[in-house]
């Protein structure tokens, strides 16, 4: 049985993410949160991500390449939390651990900011490669998409350059986020909104001229198709996603592809640190 989340319970976590002050458009902005201690079993590891998320955006303040990458690979840290709390009985342990130990080495490794964005999204991929066979296990239609879509990244990466790479990589997070918030969507009240993502997703693929505009188009597709995996989750969580969503809203207004780029991932952290705790709470 794969494992899912039922919306409409009574549990609540207050979480405020709250208040930026600056201009989005000079990377000068700090993120703040307010925030009681989560409420589940990873409560205070979930914190300290969030801690480190604060402070290692502080340190790369008028780095906008710098605060990019700090949010990407927090967002493998939420995803990752996410996973492991799912996995109740171990069985996905292994597989976690060495999705881990892959990031970790490529972290390590990462010599510029390409290099840091490969790890980072291919690292984001596996999370949502590990979460797809969780939430449809015994889906045999389910588990040959996420085959498929397996293949092609891989193919990505034997014939892509290096900013292709990282595209291809986001690209391929899109049907498999696709299929997570279809598989919670179980009474299809979300439909309409899953199919107008997808056909932005689609829009944006055809019209983008450059590896880097695909790769934007992708990430914020699946900021918005996190958005509603969110709300299916929980819909008590509807407040706290609709201050990340009209903050992702403003942000798509400023200027620069790195600008959007790291606003994109920003959000993407703040929705996945959301779930985790979320779930880690429910759980």
């Amino acid at each position: 049985m794969g494992f899912s989340v039922r919306s409409g319970t009574d549990r609540h976590l207050v979480l405020v993410f709250a208040i930026r002050t600056g201009n989005p458009e000079t990377g000068n902005e700090e993120p703040q949160m307010v925030y009681p201690p989560g409420q589940g079993k990873s409560g205070q590891h979930l914190m300290k991500l969030w801690r480190d998320y604060l402070e290692g955006y502080a340190d790369k303040d008028g780095d906008v390449e710098g605060q990019t990458i700090v949010a990407a690979y927090q967002t493998v840290e939420a995803l990752t939390a996410f996973s492991r709390t799912l996995d109740r009985d171990m069985r996905y342990r292994a597989l976690i651990d060495e999705r881990v130990s892959y990031f970790r080495e490529g972290s390590r490794r990462a010599g510029n900011f390409v290099d840091c964005l490969i790890t980072a999204t291919f690292s984001i991929y596996n999370c949502l490669n590990t979460l797809s066979h969780q939430f449809t296990e015994g889906n045999a239609q389910a588990s040959a998409l996420i085959g498929k879509v397996d293949e092609q990244v891989h193919l990505s990466v034997e014939a892509g350059g290096e900013v292709e790479r990282p595209a291809a990589a986001m690209r391929s997070c899109f049907p498999l986020l696709g299929l997570l918030t279809i598989t919670l969507d179980q009474d299809q009240v979300m439909t309409p909104s899953i199919r107008q993502v997808e056909q932005r997703f689609a829009v944006g693929a055809r019209q983008a001229s450059s590896d880097w505009e695909h790769l934007l188009n992708a990430l914020y597709r699946v900021v918005e198709m996190m958005q509603i995996m969110a709300l299916l989750t929980d819909r008590e969580l509807k407040d706290q996603i609709n201050q990340i969503a009209s903050r992702f809203k403003e942000e798509a207004q400023a200027k620069g592809l790195r600008l959007k780029m790291r606003n994109g991932f920003c959000r993407l952290f703040e929705l996945g640190h959301l779930l985790a705790t979320q779930v880690d709470a429910l759980v």
